[in-house]
C-alpha cells in the first residue's frame, strides 16, 4: 500500500486501501489452502471474497471510476479496471456454482489464481495511479457519493464487513501472492 500522497486520508480512498490490504490477505490464502489441496477451505474464503468485493465494487464502479470518466485523460483506465473486475467476478462466479453443485472436488482453481496474478498489478494501477489522481481532482460531490455507495453495500450485508470484525484485532499480515 502506497503511502507517499496521503491519499488514503480521503475517507473513501483509505476505506479502499484497507479492502485492499484484506483482499491481498483472502487471496493468500486462498492460494495457501489451494496449493495445500484444501479446496473446501479454499471455497469458504472465496465466498468471503465475493463479499469483500460486492462493497468494494460497488464504491469503485458506482463512485470513483464513474467519477474519473469525467476526465477524457482517464475514460480508457476506468474502463479497463471496470473489464477487470468483470472477470475476476466471472471466474468467482463460476467456481462458487462448481461448489454449489456439490462439484468442489473437481474445481480448476487454476483460472482464480491466475486472475489474482492480474489483480495484484489493477490493485497497484488504483493506489499508484488513479486513487492519487482522483485526490486531487474529484470533488466533495463525488467523495459523498463514494461514502453512500459504502453505506448502502454494506447494509446489505447479513454481517458487518471485514472491517468493522477486525476493528479490535491487530492487523492482519500480509501474505504474498507469490
Amino acid at each position: 500500500m502506497c503511502q507517499y500522497c496521503g491519499c488514503q486520508e480521503i475517507g473513501p480512498i483509505g476505506a479502499l486501501m484497507d479492502d485492499h490490504f484484506e483482499i491481498r490477505n483472502l487471496c493468500g490464502r486462498i492460494r495457501g489452502h489451494v496449493l495445500a489441496g484444501e479446496k473446501g477451505e479454499a471455497v469458504a474464503l472465496v465466498r468471503e471474497l465475493q463479499r469483500t468485493f460486492g462493497v468494494h465494487n460497488s464504491v469503485e464502479e458506482g463512485g470513483l471510476y464513474l467519477s474519473m470518466t469525467r476526465f477524457e485523460e482517464y475514460e480508457e483506465k476506468a474502463g479497463t479496471l471496470y473489464d477487470e473486475h468483470d472477470a475476476l467476478d466471472e471466474v468467482i462466479d463460476d467456481l462458487l456454482a462448481e461448489d454449489a453443485a456439490g462439484r468442489t472436488e473437481g474445481i480448476d482453481f487454476a483460472p482464480l489464481l491466475a486472475e489474482f496474478e492480474i489483480l495484484v498489478e489493477h490493485i497497484n494501477h488504483e493506489e499508484n495511479g488513479l486513487f492519487p489522481a482522483a485526490a486531487v481532482i474529484l470533488d466533495p460531490e463525488d467523495w459523498t457519493r463514494c461514502e453512500r455507495l459504502r453505506d448502502e453495500a454494506t447494509a446489505r450485508l447479513d454481517r458487518p464487513l471485514w472491517a468493522a470484525q477486525n476493528a479490535a484485532a491487530p492487523p492482519a499480515r500480509f501474505e504474498p501472492l507469490g
